[in-house]
């Protein structure tokens, strides 16, 4: 099994992701594999569309 963790570039970032998609992520959570491909795919269209740059990012630990 794979661990990812979710990290922001501020606190604003990550609660306005929390708040876009309704979830209650935790700067630097860890977070399962079977989660990772449509949190990964959240994460971009966020950083596209709503931060317009790298506000959020999700890797592999």
């Amino acid at each position: 099994m794979t661990i990812y963790k979710i990290t922001s570039a501020s606190k604003h970032f990550m609660a306005k992701f929390n708040s876009y998609y309704d979830y209650d992520y935790q700067d630097g959570e860890f977070v399962s594999d079977k989660n990772y491909e449509a949190l990964k795919n959240e994460v971009s269209h966020f950083n596209n569309t709503v931060a317009m740059g790298p506000a959020i990012n999700i890797e592999e630990v």
